[in-house]
């Protein structure tokens, strides 16, 4: 193991010095390689004999004394392994691991490979089968074996045979058997890692990420957005470097890069709130301003209601006065006709067609649509109701009747504009509460960069396509 990822340092490095076509190796080459080692030697090298004692060997020591125990109840265990597949020709971890599975006494019909499960029926078959324990060890993938496979009924261990690149993986796993409907009480979880290898620096970094994102999913992040860590798949130079070294400064790496990518975010949205305010302060006085006119012309047209609004119904609808309470309907009639009628004139502008308690009423028209509004110190648009006039009547006096709400809400809105003016003059301005933190990481980060010659441009995405 040893040696071959001091090979894999050699690769890197002709890979960093531009001496490699892409398409033959690249970054993401070495590092699958790099991970498969870590899970068994024999899946980068065939001419590799067995060791005594493997990862796959420890891990079918432990699946087979937890598939020995839960005898009794029929329990049910998952295996993940996302760097190999099941090959007829070719050595591979699944037929590796149900070898040495069958070897230890569980019988071959109580193992199963989720990728034997090709259409939906024998999916669900094959989840039916696991759920009664008469499929008690059901192996596979992240991809295939995530979301949508219930089968948590019996499940009372899950092991975790390599490590994946991403938090969202872990989660979609261990929500096999972290879900409701098990009916265990208590189940276990095991992950397998071989020293010296890229298994604990993929575990660690897997940490770092995950307890990032869970800050700002529960908000203890304070930040609205976040950038991806998740990364391209593919280590630098620099980490393999110092994998291959045993160097511990590559812990210390990934604990201060996350540190200072979450206080990178920090800081952006500090930046961002910033503007953010700055642009609030300078809108707004003028909002605060317009909202005060427009509020003042609502007193004036409270008053204007007021001043006309004694005695009988009375409205004036071209030329004509329409007056006591019965003279609704008329009135609403004649309003209608006016307005409508209005649509064969050649004048698109609104004009008056009559008057109400010192309003002027205006029709114009949108199209063929006929408008009407009451105007005063402002313009309020009448539901107008060609059906029914009298309904358009109603419309008229329920505005004037809600001047008042409306000039309650105006004075409502000013206040608190008025109080978010001064939080956001007060908040103008301030620096970012971590910079001082975030300078101390910086000069970490360069240190420790230096020591392990680290350049994230070593890091080489490859176009899959052309690679292909």
């Amino acid at each position: 193991m040893k040696t071959y990822v001091a090979s894999l340092v050699e690769r890197s490095q002709r890979v960093r010095s531009g001496g490699v076509n892409p398409r033959v190796d690249n970054m993401l080459k070495i590092t699958t390689d790099g991970r498969q080692a870590a899970l068994d030697m024999r899946l980068v090298d065939a001419t590799v004999a067995a060791d005594a004692e493997t990862k796959l060997s420890k891990a079918a020591s432990a699946i087979a004394k937890i598939w020995q125990i839960g005898q009794k109840h029929r329990l049910t265990q998952l295996v993940f392994c996302d760097l190999s597949t099941p090959h007829p020709n070719q050595f591979n971890a699944y037929d590796e691991l149900r070898r040495l599975l069958i070897g230890s006494g569980i019988p071959h019909q109580e193992i199963a490979y989720i990728h034997a499960a090709d259409t939906d029926a024998r999916k669900q078959a094959l989840f039916d089968a696991v759920n009664a324990g008469a499929v008690r060890i059901l192996l596979g993938s992240t991809e295939k074996m995530g979301a949508g496979t219930n089968v948590q009924k019996r499940l009372v261990a899950l092991h975790h045979i390599d490590a994946p690149w991403r938090p969202r993986d872990i989660e979609q796993r261990e929500g096999r058997i972290l879900r409701q409907g098990n009916g265990n009480k208590q189940v276990h979880i095991y992950r397998y890692v071989t020293e010296g290898s890229f298994d604990a620096y993929m575990w660690q970094t897997l940490e770092t990420k995950a307890r990032f994102i869970q800050q700002v999913i529960t908000g203890r992040a304070t930040v609205r957005e976040a950038e991806d860590l998740e990364g391209g798949g593919a280590l630098s130079y620099a980490e393999i470097k110092a994998i291959a070294s045993g160097n511990p400064l590559v812990m210390e790496k990934v604990r201060i890069d996350t540190e200072v990518s979450k206080l990178d975010v920090l800081r952006a949205a500090h930046v961002n709130q910033q503007f953010d305010i700055g642009k609030q302060v300078r809108e707004l006085p003028g909002q605060i301003s317009h909202a005060k006119q427009y509020h003042a012309g609502l007193r004036a047209d409270i008053q204007r209601r007021n001043r006309n609004g004694a005695g009988a119904f009375a409205m004036s609808v071209g030329g004509r006065e329409h007056t006591g309470d019965m003279a609704r309907k008329s009135a609403g009639e004649a309003l209608v006709k006016a307005v409508t009628g209005s649509l064969w004139g050649s004048d698109r502008e609104l004009h008056q067609v009559g008057s109400y308690k010192g309003f002027s009423l205006m029709a114009g028209r949108n199209g063929t649509l006929p408008l009407l509004y009451l105007q005063g110190t402002h313009s309020y648009e009448v539901m107008l109701n060609t059906e029914n006039p009298l309904g358009t009547i109603l419309s008229i006096e329920a505005i004037l009747r809600n001047l008042e709400r409306h000039a309650q809400d105006g004075q409502a809105d000013i206040a608190r504009k008025e109080k978010a003016l001064a939080d956001y003059s007060a908040q103008l301005g301030r620096p970012f509460a971590h910079e001082a933190r975030l300078r101390e990481l910086l000069v970490k980060q360069a240190d420790i960069n230096r020591s392990l010659d680290l350049d994230k441009s070593d890091t080489q995405i490859v176009d899959e396509t052309k690679a292909a």
